[in-house]
């Protein structure tokens, strides 16, 4: 899903809980920035792959990748390994739930990163991708063994 659609419902829902249940403003926009600032592991896994910095050159990549991959029949997509997007799988989330005992804060973060990770979870049954590569990071990895890479 592309970070306007991220920006756009995250505001909204952020919005609501301001509204309707009476959070702080704090935990709004921990709420609202959350929900979009997690696809920084795109950015990361950019830089990682390309040894870029330039973050429109970044997103120019992924729009690029995810069209080129998306016009494939799914058959031939799975001979290409996902990216490994290091917030987008439950091993970050349990190190959020671990903080949130901690801290507060957290339970607004995990709120704002549940809300993107819902919105993901639609894009990709629309799309008729497997869930795997936004449930955990290890088994993504796992089963990008034997595929090729797509530049």
């Amino acid at each position: 899903m592309y970070p306007k659609t991220h920006i756009l419902i995250g505001g909204i829902i952020s919005l609501l809980l301001y509204s309707i249940f009476n959070i702080t403003l704090f935990q709004s926009v921990l709420v609202f920035l959350a929900s979009f600032l997690i696809d920084v592991d795109h950015y990361l896994y950019y830089i990682l792959v390309k040894k870029d910095i330039n973050l429109k050159n970044s997103y120019a990549w992924f729009v690029k990748r995810r069209i080129k991959w998306l016009s494939y029949e799914r058959n031939i997509r799975k001979k290409f390994k996902n990216p490994i997007l290091i917030l987008h799988g439950f091993e970050f989330w349990t190190i959020l739930v671990i903080l949130s005992y901690m801290n507060d804060l957290f339970i607004w973060i995990s709120i704002g990163i549940g809300i993107h990770m819902v919105l993901d979870y639609i894009d990709l049954i629309y799309l008729n991708i497997p869930l795997y590569s936004k449930i955990s990071q290890i088994y993504t990895y796992y089963k990008n063994q034997d595929k090729e890479p797509l530049n």
